[in-house]
């Protein structure tokens, strides 16, 4: 019996209502809603995204780009685990952002690990020509990934460094901040070459670092002390490309007043949500007549052997 699907119409209402930070549970009590039919709109439009952005964010003129991991974890905290289980514990969302036009065009989600950050600056290096200043945090393992995928010559590249302490008063006395009193205050940030000659004035991580706290702030999977954590890996994997994908092609940035992916000159016009499932649609669509021709080719095959 086929799954029973909802309209387009709560398609979009529900997308609208996680881009929002809502729990999966209340949006099945707001929209009255199965939380399989949630969790399959989750599922398929990340996936549909997914296809999309590797297909369209190619061959991208950037000047500036930046590149950070941020920490989550999935199904537990991996100091609360008595024993590793594969696709639980601590994941990294490892992310690179045009500076200019904010796009983010290259994520993915890993470890904190040596192969994980080679693989994802190769990504980041197959979408992008042309000269570019590159930034990134201290990170050791950055240095030898960059220059192993994009060579010494054609671009540059350096790190910042932020460098945070005890909030000071004016005349250097120690401030005392209540029950704030252990939060550190960032004091300055170090800025250093490490191949060409990157401009140090514009070079910074400020930009990929605003985009993670808005993962925090919107995607509810991200925010701390909470029960919106992840609980499997795979849907971990497909919310977080949806997620991305909206902030690329339907939210409209506040700096730029039109949507990454137009400013960077993939889309012509920022996308509506009806559009959103409208792609989704087309792509399940063109799934399901792969599997069903990849099916009959075999039988084919397999009738006049």
């Amino acid at each position: 019996m086929p799954y029973k699907r909802l309209s387009k119409e709560r398609q979009a209402l529900v997308l609208a209502s996680l881009c929002a930070g809502t729990p999966i549970n209340a949006i099945c009590r707001i929209y009255r809603a199965d939380k399989a039919a949630v969790l399959r709109v989750i599922r398929e439009t990340g996936e549909a995204f997914a296809d999309y952005m590797d297909k369209e964010f190619r061959d991208l003129l950037c000047h500036r780009i930046e590149m950070d991991e941020q920490w989550q974890y999935v199904g537990c905290h991996a100091g609360r685990m008595v024993a590793k289980e594969k696709g639980r514990g601590d994941f990294w969302l490892w992310a690179a952002i045009d500076a200019d036009t904010k796009l983010i065009f290259s994520h993915r989600i890993g470890k904190r690990s040596w192969i994980d950050g080679n693989l994802f600056v190769g990504d980041v290096r197959e979408r992008i020509k042309g000269p570019v200043q590159i930034a990134t945090d201290q990170l050791p393992a950055y240095a030898f990934h960059i220059r192993q995928h994009f060579g010494y010559e054609g671009y540059s590249y350096g790190t910042e460094t932020k460098i945070f302490g005890e909030p000071m008063l004016p005349d250097g006395t120690l401030a005392r901040l209540g029950r704030n009193e252990g939060v550190r205050k960032m004091q300055t940030a170090e800025r250093k070459a490490v191949v060409g000659s990157p401009d140090l004035e514009s070079l910074t991580t400020s930009h990929i670092e605003r985009a993670f706290l808005t993962v925090r702030q919107e995607l509810k999977r991200y925010q701390r002390k909470g029960l919106g954590y992840s609980k499997d890996l795979e849907t971990h994997k497909l919310a977080v490309a949806l997620h991305f994908g909206v902030y690329n092609f339907v939210r409209k940035h506040h700096t730029l007043k039109t949507t990454p992916a137009v400013a960077a000159g993939v889309e012509f016009e920022p996308w509506t949500l009806e559009r959103v499932v409208e792609m989704t649609a087309d792509y399940m669509r063109r799934k399901e007549d792969a599997v069903f021709e990849s099916a009959f080719q075999s039988l084919a095959s397999g009738a006049f052997a």
